[in-house]
């Protein structure tokens, strides 16, 4: 009876053991990039302009002759109250084409990128990471910055859009 329990605790330790998940599988293995937006308030007594965030009241995104969407698929429909939001990179080529329509406004945004694999652990394997090279624009914004050039599961802002008023 003793050499049963002892036996079963044995087993039930290494299967405990054996079980313990890698922390890097519990991170978010899709890789998106991060669009912020931003106003430009131009102060006539100063003569300068503030950036604060701009929440926008309708905006649309579409993602354009993506491989890794469906062709034209549509990322955000008509979605309210909104300051940033991710969007994903195509994985099977170097450039990715999207349409971002707010308020009145339509400006498509082309994003140049270097693909690579990001190793997360031996159990998880690896995730495809980008790094943002150029990004071309139909220049109905005023201004887009690049905030972070690497696009991968760690951090979120990358790309900022500006609009003066």
């Amino acid at each position: 009876m003793k050499q049963t329990i002892l036996t079963l605790l044995i087993i039930f330790i290494l299967l405990s053991v054996s079980c313990v998940v890698d922390d890097n599988c519990r991170k978010d293995r899709y890789v998106k990039m991060g669009v912020s937006f931003y106003k430009k308030t131009y102060n006539p007594i100063t003569n300068k302009y503030t950036i604060s965030k701009n929440t926008i009241d309708s905006l649309t995104v579409r993602g354009l002759n993506s491989l890794n969407m469906r062709v034209d698929s549509i990322l955000y429909d008509n979605q309210k109250a909104i300051s940033e939001i991710d969007i994903p990179l195509n994985k099977f080529a170097t450039v990715s084409k999207f349409e971002i329509k707010f308020n009145q406004n339509t400006d498509t945004i082309t994003i140049l990128h270097t693909n690579f694999d990001q190793y997360l652990s031996l159990e998880c394997g690896c995730v495809k990471a980008f790094s943002i090279d150029t990004v071309l624009t139909s220049n109905h914004n005023d201004s887009l910055k690049i905030t972070n050039h690497n696009v991968n599961t760690t951090n979120a802002d990358h790309l900022q859009i500006y609009k003066t008023y």
